[in-house]
Parts: structure tokens; sequence; C-alpha cells
């Protein structure tokens, strides 16, 4: 029996917190592999596109850390540390990424939220502050560049990033208190 689509995305839902919650507890680098095969070969639809956003955000800044974290403590204990609890903190996360991606594309997160009133008004905050500051940040590479005769060093995009980032505090207080203003006129406190 096919569930109705707010069910359906509800179990989803479910499925992905008990895998993270499972996976989070997993720490062999072979069972992270087996796991992350049986990941992709379960969600093989649109699984290139969740690879793709795991290698865009989730590998640089996790590869990052692993390795800072690793010579940090070859600096402590002046001994090259076991790698393989790092590649499976890589893994791991990488995973754990892969399932939110994955699940995110196929749920209707709004009709899922809809039975628990608190959860759907804090999604919705959530997105009308995400869209307002991804507008304010494409905005303001596009005055960078228009204001420049050449593209942008990473120089002057260091030095503006200051004035943007009070902007995007700015913005995102006034954003919440709007929202605030709004939902308690409507009856929600």
């Amino acid at each position: 029996m096919a569930f109705p689509e707010p069910r359906r995305s509800q179990a989803m839902l479910a499925a992905w917190l008990v895998a993270v919650f499972g996976v989070s507890a997993v720490s062999d680098l072979p069972a992270l592999g087996v796991l992350w095969a049986a990941s992709v070969v379960l969600l093989w639809r649109g699984a290139g596109k969740a690879l793709l956003k795991v290698l865009k955000s989730a590998l640089p800044l996790t590869l990052f850390l692993g390795l800072a974290s690793w010579g940090w403590v070859w600096l402590l204990e002046r001994q090259a540390p076991d790698f393989l609890p790092f590649a499976a903190l890589l893994a791991r996360t990488c995973l754990i990424a892969f399932l939110t991606f994955a699940v995110l594309d196929r749920v209707k997160l709004l009709p899922a939220l809809a039975p628990w009133p608190t959860l759907a008004r804090l999604l919705t905050i959530s997105l009308a502050q995400i869209h307002a500051l991804r507008l304010l940040l494409s905005e303001s590479a596009l005055a960078l560049k228009s204001r420049l005769p050449h593209k942008p060093t990473t120089r002057t995009v260091l030095a503006n990033s200051g004035g943007l980032t009070g902007a995007m505090l700015s913005i995102s207080t006034r954003n919440a208190r709007e929202i605030t203003e709004a939902m308690r006129s409507r009856g929600f406190s």
C-alpha cells in the first residue's frame, strides 16, 4: 500500500533519523564502506546529485578538520598517529551528509511537519532567513563586481566581508523580528 505523500515523507524522515543515529555509532572503516555501498544502492535515484553536494560541502571541511586534528596530535605526541580513526571520521561524516542530502531531495518537509506546528513554523522561519541571506550575498557579490574594473581578488573580498557580515546580522535580526510580529498577529505565541 502506497503512503499518502505526507505519511511517506514522515516515514522517510523517521528512517533518516534512525539511520543517522545508527551511522554515528559506527567507527569501523570497513563497516562504513559497507554502509556507504548500501546507502548508494538504496538511494540510487539522485545519488549523483547528493554525492556532488557532499563533495562541495561536507568533504572539504571534514578533510581540513581531520588533517588539522591529525597534525595537532602528531605535534603533541611527536609521532604520527594512526590514520584509520581520522579516515573513519571522514567517511562517517560524509555518509551522514549523503543520507541527509538524498533524503531531503525526496521529502516534502512542510507537509511532513504539518502535524507538528512548532516544527513547521521553525522550518518556515529558517527558510525565510536562508532566502534573505542568500539574496544579500548574491547581490553583494554583484555589487562588488560592478564597482571594480577587474575581477575582485581574495583580498578585496575579505576586506569587504566585515560590512557584509554586519549587514547579514542586521537583516537577520530585522527579519526575525518581522516574522515574530507577523506570527503573533496571526495568533501564534
